[in-house]
């Protein structure tokens, strides 16, 4: 049976795609992460705690499990974080994947690698350019797109250098459930939950509204995530999006009808990040002309899924 070793394995995106792989693939899953057991799916996977900045901790596992493809997730997950820490961006996300690739190599393996990158590489693109094609030039606008730049430069290294299977995603902007509050759509869908329960006032902060950006279900994300593994190009990188920008005042305002709660909308300056991206649109046609991949999400059902998740984690108390 075929090993897949997912790092990241405690988070958002790995706890959908855990559920596309055991459903769709039949593979035994082994997990690595830094809590002390995912939050659910725990069943589906042999997990175990692991910091991947430790590369004898890497080695060690890649030696005993040896998998025969590897999803890679693991990141300091966000630009907001990334200013508030640059130090962990590259320590996790440029660090952790040499001691990945390292391990890898030193032991002889040639597993197949996706490695999670994002389309905030692509930085600030003129409408005219838009939607963004692969073949856009990459302008990192913070540490996070920075780290990520350089992790799809070292993953196609080990691809020219040492002839693996290495494919790289640029993700846009996945949302739906579980997702931290940190996003914009859960932070939304987190404060009206909130709010009609009574558990705040009927008030929501919000920071840039105007920002557009290229939503997608995370549910379509990790089918195309296995989609690419199986059927994409290696060497190859892959925007991974709906093909629709969405100013974040419309997501809101569908949140808010959903809800049908009376809320009052205030701007939180706080909430603006440095160096904001306007716009993000990506262009999906080589990922839906090389695999076969489509959308199968509408973005309501996605807004009506976060909002009802939240509301089952504001009533339970978590």
């Amino acid at each position: 049976m075929e090993r897949v070793l997912i790092t990241g394995a405690d988070g958002f995106v790995a706890s959908h795609l855990i559920e596309e792989l055991a459903r769709e693939r039949g593979c035994e899953i082994i997990g690595i992460g830094l809590k002390e057991a995912p939050s659910v799916n725990a069943n589906l996977l042999d997990y175990m705690v692991m910091d991947i900045t430790e590369c004898e901790q890497v080695l060690h596992l890649l030696d005993e499990k040896r998998p025969d493809s590897i999803f890679h997730l693991a990141a300091v997950p966000s630009v907001a974080l990334s200013w508030e820490d640059p130090w962990a961006t590259y320590k996790v996300n440029v660090l952790g994947q040499v001691n990945l690739m390292e391990a890898a190599r030193k032991l002889g393996l040639e597993p197949s690698v996706l490695i999670t990158c994002s389309s905030e590489e692509y930085g600030k693109v003129s409408p005219e350019e838009m939607p963004i094609v692969e073949s856009a030039p990459l302008n990192p606008c913070s540490h996070y797109a920075v780290s990520k730049v350089a992790q799809e430069a070292l993953g196609f290294m080990y691809h020219e250098a040492f002839t693996w299977r290495v494919l790289v995603t640029r993700g846009f902007n996945q949302c739906g459930p579980r997702q931290s509050s940190n996003f914009v759509v859960s932070s939304f869908a987190r404060q009206i939950a909130e709010i009609e329960v009574g558990a705040r006032e009927p008030v929501l902060m919000a920071g840039n509204l105007e920002a557009k950006r290229d939503f997608m279900d995370v549910r379509d994300t990790v089918r195309a995530y296995r989609a690419i593994m199986e059927k994409g190009n290696a060497g190859a990188a892959y925007n991974v999006c709906s093909g629709r920008a969405r100013p974040a005042s419309q997501v809101l305002e569908m949140l808010l009808d959903i809800s049908g709660a009376e809320i009052e909308v205030r701007r939180d300056p706080s909430r603006r990040r440095p160096s904001d991206i306007p716009v993000l649109l990506g262009d999906n046609t080589r990922l839906r002309k090389e695999t076969g991949w489509e959308p199968a999400i509408e973005f309501e059902t996605t807004l009506e899924d976060t909002l009802d998740y939240w509301r089952n984690r504001v009533q339970k108390g978590v």
